[in-house]
């Protein structure tokens, strides 16, 4: 897959970053290790560590925490395909935002993710970086819109296309009821692209906090009254 556009220097593909390559490293050690720990020593993993919805009964607070890392062991091809993609889009997205936006983002969306799981996940735990990848597929459509990438090496398509599509299809699978975790990634999307779409400031935990402290401060000043200190010029208003 390679872009053909000429509206950003920025192309599909973009070499993995030092932070992409240590993910992609620490996702595919935690996969095996998952999978030596599920089919080899049947440690229930997957189901302790995954995201299980509210309406199940089983879950955990350390799952909000851990869903993101997880993969599914009985699917490695699925593992791999997420994988490929991460190496096409985390490079050029992160290339874009910076790391730190980049890593935001990416958290985000999986907290989205975790949040759309818990209300409407089904019986089957949500887990992995789908709601992050899918996230990363969006936003790359809305960066460089005009790129052109070959779709499955083959057809070229722009890329706010694919974007779109990626939001279409998402929606109407959860919609349907036709993807048990439509909910998981439809709400990593949504969020992400809030994140992206907003000020910045909506979502970062210090503007909040300032904002607090102003208003803390606003109703401390309002307790005082000021009473006018009578006839003489000389003195100013009194406060109490």
């Amino acid at each position: 897959m390679h872009p053909q556009g000429s509206r950003s220097p920025i192309g599909f593909g973009a070499s993995m970053t030092p932070t992409g390559k240590i993910m992609l490293i620490a996702y595919a050690v935690l996969y095996v290790l998952v999978l030596i720990g599920e089919q080899w020593m049947g440690m229930p993993i997957y189901a302790m560590l995954g995201l299980s919805s509210l309406k199940s009964g089983h879950f955990q607070l350390w799952q909000l925490i851990t869903h993101p890392f997880i993969h599914n062991p009985g699917a490695p091809i699925g593992f791999l395909i997420d994988c490929l993609v991460f190496f096409f889009f985390a490079g050029t997205v992160e290339t874009a935002l910076g790391t730190h936006r980049f890593l935001r983002l990416y958290s985000i969306a999986a907290m989205g993710g975790a949040a759309a799981g818990l209300v409407f996940g089904g019986p089957v735990p949500c887990a992995g970086m789908m709601p992050s990848l899918l996230a990363l597929v969006v936003v790359f459509g809305l960066i460089n819109p005009e790129s052109t990438i070959l779709l499955m090496f083959v057809l070229p398509v722009k890329a706010k296309y694919i974007s779109y599509a990626t939001v279409i299809v998402t929606a109407l699978t959860f919609l349907a009821r036709t993807n048990v975790h439509g909910a998981y990634h439809l709400g990593g999307i949504a969020l992400a692209w809030l994140y992206f779409r907003s000020p910045t400031h909506w979502l970062d935990a210090n503007w909040w906090r300032w904002k607090y402290f102003e208003h803390t401060q606003k109703k401390r000043r309002s307790r005082f009254t000021v009473i006018d200190g009578g006839n003489d010029e000389d003195e100013g208003p009194t406060l109490h």
